[in-house]
C-alpha cells in the first residue's frame, strides 16, 4: 500500500467503530492535514477520491450507501477489524472519545501529548480538561448534546490548540434532536492560524465573527442545519483559499456583499446563495462572476429575504447571476419572476442533469427547456401562476429542430429526461403538447410525478403510453385521480401498463 494511502487509512482511526462516515466530509478531513501532493493535470479532490476508491475496492470499507441518480457512495463504515487495524497502524495518534451520564468518561493516559486526531462525542459529563495537553492536535471533531457543556470552554480550546487543522462542532444526537449547544463563536477563533477545515452542525448561532477573516488558510467552511444563522462576516472575501462553502448569505447591511463571491476563485462543488432578495440592481449581481467558477457544479439561488414584487430590476438581476458552464445541478427559489420570459442563459447549460424551480411567485409561463441536451431530472415546484402548459415547454418554435437537421422525425425534446416531477402548482388546468405527434419527447422518461395539481384535467398521452415509463405518481390531484384510478377510471387504459402506479395516496 503506497505510503499516503496508508496514512488515509489510517486517519480514518479518529472516527469510533460503526461510525457512519460521510465520503465527501473525509475526503476534506485528508485534504486538510496537507499530505496530499498535486499531480499533474489532476486537481486534489481527484487525487484524493482514487485514494478512496483504492481502499473501498479492497474492502478497507464496507456498508455502502449510495445516492439514487448515478450510484456514487454517500457513506460507508468500517469492520471493528479493520478499525483495529487502522488504529493500530496510528501508534495511539488518533483517539476516539465517548463519554455520557451512563458510561464515565475512561482516563485519557499520559500520552495524550502524542495524539493529533480526535473525535470527542460527550454527553452529561464534563470537558476533558486533559485534552489542552494535545498541543499538536491537528483534527478534533466534538459532540455534544449538552447546552452548558461547550461554549465555555471555547476561548481556551482556541487559545490552547493553535495547531489545530480541522475542527467540527455539532450539537446533533442520535435521535436527531435540536440543542442550543453553542449561540456564539468567540472572536478567539483567529488563533487558529492554521485552521484549513471548520464545520459548524446543529448550533444556535446567528453568525460567524469579523475575526474569522483572519483564517486565511480556511479551505472548507459549512455551517450546516444552524436554524438562527443569518450573517457572514462583513470581510469573508478575504477567505481567498475557501474551496469549499456550503452556504454564502447576501445581507441587506452590515455583512456580506455578492461582491465577496468575485475574490473566491477556487470554490468548487455545492454552493447555496441566499438572500438574493436583498440585491439592489444587476451590476450588483454580476460583481459576484458567477459564471467564472468553473469548478461549481451543483448551485443554489434562493431568493429569500426580500419581497420585490413588481421590481422592473428582476429579471435583469437574474439575468446577472449566469451559473458557470460546468454546472450540473441547479435550483432556483423564491423569485418573483411576474414578467415575461426566462433568462437567455438557462437554455445554454449544455451539461445540466438536474433542475428544480420552486416558488415562482406571479410566474405565469414555464420555462422552455427542452433543448438541455444533459437534464435528466426536473422538478417544478409550488405557487406558479400557469395555467396552461403548450409546445412552448418544449422549446420549440416555428421551423426548429432540437437535435438533427432536415425532417422533424428527427426533433426530440428532453432527450435524457428521466425524472419529471410536478408539486403544487395550484392553477395549472392544461397540459397541450400540439406538436406531439411531430416530435419525440422524453424518450427515456421513467418517473413521472404530480401532487397537488388541483385543477390539472389530463397528462399528454405520448407520455402516458411510453414503454420506458416505470412509475406514475398522482396524489392530490382530484381531477386527474378521477380520470385515471385503477378500473374505474377513463383513461385507466392508458397507464394500466405501468409496472408501479401511485394514484390518490394508494398503490395500483
Amino acid at each position: 500500500m503506497p505510503s499516503v494511502i496508508k496514512w488515509s487509512f489510517s486517519y480514518c482511526a479518529i472516527f469510533p467503530k460503526d461510525y457512519n462516515i460521510e465520503k465527501d466530509e473525509l475526503i476534506k478531513l485528508w485534504l486538510a492535514q496537507g499530505y496530499i501532493r498535486p499531480k499533474e493535470n489532476k486537481e486534489l479532490e481527484m487525487i484524493v477520491e482514487e485514494y478512496f476508491d483504492y481502499l473501498a475496492a479492497r474492502s478497507f470499507f464496507q456498508e455502502f450507501e449510495r445516492e439514487h441518480t448515478e450510484g456514487l457512495v454517500v457513506r460507508c463504515k468500517m469492520h471493528d477489524i479493520v478499525h483495529d487495524f487502522a488504529q493500530y497502524l496510528t501508534k495511539n495518534e488518533c483517539l476516539s472519545i465517548e463519554a455520557n451520564g451512563d458510561h464515565p468518561l475512561s482516563l485519557i493516559n499520559n500520552s495524550v501529548e502524542k495524539v493529533r486526531h480526535s473525535m470527542l462525542k460527550l454527553g452529561y459529563d464534563s470537558f476533558p480538561d486533559s485534552i489542552f495537553s494535545a498541543k499538536k492536535l491537528r483534527s478534533f471533531l466534538i459532540h455534544s448534546t449538552n447546552k452548558d457543556l461547550i461554549s465555555p470552554v471555547l476561548p481556551v480550546l482556541f487559545d490552547q490548540l493553535t495547531c489545530l487543522r480541522t475542527l467540527k462542532i455539532t450539537g446533533i444526537s442520535g435521535e436527531k434532536h435540536y440543542f442550543r449547544i453553542i449561540v456564539e463563536i468567540p472572536k478567539e477563533i483567529k488563533k487558529l492560524i492554521h485552521l484549513r477545515f471548520l464545520k459548524l452542525v446543529w448550533l444556535d448561532i446567528e453568525e460567524l465573527p469579523e475575526t474569522c477573516c483572519e483564517l486565511f488558510n480556511v479551505q472548507t467552511l459549512e455551517v450546516l442545519d444552524c436554524r438562527s444563522f443569518r450573517r457572514l462576516p462583513q470581510g469573508f472575501g478575504k477567505l481567498v483559499n475557501l474551496r469549499n462553502l456550503s452556504k454564502f448569505i447576501v445581507s441587506r447591511s452590515g455583512g456580506s456583499k455578492l461582491e465577496d463571491l468575485r475574490q473566491l476563485k477556487h470554490l468548487r462543488g455545492s454552493l447555496k446563495i441566499q438572500g438574493l432578495g436583498n440585491v439592489r440592481d444587476a451590476d450588483e449581481a454580476k460583481s459576484a462572476e458567477l459564471e467564472k467558477k468553473k469548478n461549481l457544479l451543483d448551485l443554489v439561488l434562493s431568493f429569500d429575504g426580500g419581497q420585490r414584487i413588481g421590481d422592473v430590476n428582476d429579471k435583469a438581476i437574474i439575468e446577472a447571476l449566469q451559473p458557470p458552464p460546468n454546472i450540473e445541478s441547479l435550483r432556483i427559489e423564491y423569485h418573483y419572476i411576474g414578467i415575461s420570459g426566462w433568462p437567455s442563459w438557462i437554455v445554454t447549460l449544455n451539461k445540466l442533469k438536474k433542475l428544480v424551480l420552486y416558488q415562482f411567485y406571479l410566474c405565469d409561463t414555464m420555462p422552455p427547456l427542452g433543448k438541455l441536451a444533459s437534464l435528466e431530472i426536473r422538478e417544478i415546484r409550488g405557487n406558479w401562476n400557469v395555467k396552461r402548459v403548450g409546445d412552448e415547454f418544449l422549446g420549440v418554435g416555428s421551423g426548429d429542430h432540437l437535435h438533427g437537421i432536415g425532417t422533424s422525425s428527427s426533433v426530440i425534446a428532453f432527450p435524457k429526461l428521466k425524472q419529471v416531477l410536478f408539486y403544487n402548482i395550484c392553477h395549472w388546468e392544461e397540459w397541450d403538447l400540439g406538436k406531439g405527434d411531430s416530435i419525440t419527447i422524453m424518450p427515456q422518461l421513467k418517473k413521472l410525478e404530480f401532487e397537488r395539481c388541483m385543477e390539472l384535467k389530463s397528462v399528454p398521452e405520448q407520455l402516458l403510453r411510453s414503454t420506458t415509463l416505470e412509475e406514475l405518481s398522482i396524489v392530490e390531484c382530484p381531477i386527474l385521480v378521477e380520470r385515471y384510478k385503477k378500473y374505474t377510471g377513463q383513461d385507466w387504459s392508458l397507464v394500466s401498463h405501468i409496472p408501479s402506479i401511485k394514484i390518490g395516496g394508494y398503490y395500483g
